[in-house]
């Protein structure tokens, strides 16, 4: 389709494709013509809930020659106006933009031997994000079941949480301030919140309705202990608002957030090991502790056995990078966090990893023929869990033996906080 279509004008394709030439190393911008720019589908089936994906291919001519240049566009839904209203409402377009615009390039420039995230381009209203098309530059989504990832995928998405992490806190130092009077309300939680109108709320309570009838039919729990669960589900799951506020007790920075699969890209060698990682879709960052993001990681991709075999070197490994990217800037950890409160936050936050990855799973691990059920109802995909949605996932809760096990898992870990 053309690009007019999500109204970008002439104007706007000269200025995304000036500011490539710009950014590959061009002093001096050719003489060039706009031949087309056309948009397609990012990829044959969705990459995410909250947004429409394309690939921006714009075509130039340059004296007789012609080139292709390839950039990513992230819209509000085009046809699904539940959707868009339900993500206007959230802030999710603004505080995306704010993120990458005013705080992650500033990060960037602090680690330039690692790409953190997608640089954007071009952004018009609160509607449209161009970026660098992280896929030319040979990232990919690696595709697991259930979203499960190998232990060097998991090292290298640390590697760049601890960039993304240790980045903000030196802006910060270097500032003098901490990053919410840097950039008021751009941080301001829009992922978990109590306000009784927002529909966050009632995705929460319909989280905690999918939870209560997946105990329910599921004999893996029996008698005393099931009831006992059913009555402790709700306040267990609800316990994560204590957890997305600024800590007063460990040093804040800057989170990802939504640290599932499809939101981290590698790029691997021939061999297809990974080599590098960035992390795209920052719609729900927050200012929190970085244990936050490292056990949302860990419980988002890493099974509990891997979990057990290999956490405190996973932890020796980010912590290992976080100091490393710290020094770079002319910091030292032991005056942000020394070793021994680095590993207490952690362990204050493995909660909150748990109940966020619980909260999520549902969704973000269905199998792909739940999946195409969704995506192919506007009612399902109007929010983060509507009615509808969560009965999809109890059917395949049902049906899916490998999603049932991977859910079953959480929850157990989950209720080990219930006591009888």
């Amino acid at each position: 389709m053309e690009a007019k279509q999500l109204n970008l004008s002439d104007a706007d394709i000269r200025q995304i494709v000036d500011d490539h030439l710009l950014s590959s190393g061009s002093n001096v911008i050719p003489s060039y013509r706009v031949v087309r720019a056309l948009l397609e589908p990012f990829s044959p089936c969705p990459e995410g809930f909250l947004a429409d994906h394309y690939a921006l291919k714009v075509t130039i001519e340059t004296n007789g020659q012609t080139e292709e240049y390839n950039f990513f566009a992230k819209c509000l839904p085009t046809d699904n106006p539940v959707l868009s209203s339900y993500l206007e409402e959230m802030g999710s377009f603004h505080k995306e933009s704010s993120v990458l615009q005013r705080m992650v390039g500033a990060i960037q420039r602090l680690c330039p031997w690692r790409t953190v995230a997608p640089r954007v381009i071009f952004a018009k209203g609160e509607k449209i994000l161009i970026m660098n098309n992280l896929k030319s530059a040979g990232y990919a989504i690696v595709k697991r079941q259930s979203g499960l990832l190998e232990v060097p995928f998991i090292q290298q998405a640390l590697e760049t949480l601890a960039c993304l992490h240790g980045g903000s806190i030196v802006l910060e130092e270097q500032q003098g301030k901490r990053l919410p009077e840097l950039f008021p309300n751009v941080l301001k939680e829009n992922g978990w919140v109590q306000t009784p109108t927002s529909t966050r709320v009632k995705d929460v309570a319909n989280v905690i309705k999918l939870y209560t009838e997946l105990v329910k039919i599921c004999d893996h729990w029996q008698g005393a202990r099931k009831q006992t669960i059913l009555e402790h589900i709700a306040p267990l799951i609800r316990r994560i608002y204590s957890y997305v506020e600024p800590s007063h007790e460990f040093r804040n920075c800057l989170n990802h957030g939504d640290l599932w699969c499809n939101n981290i890209m590698f790029k691997c060698n021939e061999q297809g090991q990974p080599t590098g990682c960035a992390l795209v879709d920052y719609q729900l960052s927050r200012y929190v502790p970085p244990a936050y993001d490292i056990n949302l990681l860990l419980y988002l991709t890493t099974s509990r056995q891997q979990r057990e075999a290999n956490l405190p070197s996973l932890l020796d490994h980010y912590y290992k990078c976080f100091s490393e990217m710290l020094e770079r800037n002319q910091l030292q950890v032991g005056d942000i966090y020394p070793r021994e409160a680095f590993l207490r936050c952690c362990e204050r936050y493995r909660l909150a990893g748990l109940i966020h990855s619980t909260i999520i799973s549902g969704e973000v691990t269905l199998p792909n023929r739940f999946l195409e059920e969704i995506f192919g109802d506007l009612q399902t995909t109007a929010s983060f869990m509507p009615d509808k949605k969560v009965w999809v996932c109890v059917k395949a809760f049902q049906a899916d033996e490998l999603y049932r096990k991977h859910l079953i898992e959480l929850m157990d870990e989950l209720f080990e906080c219930v006591k009888e």
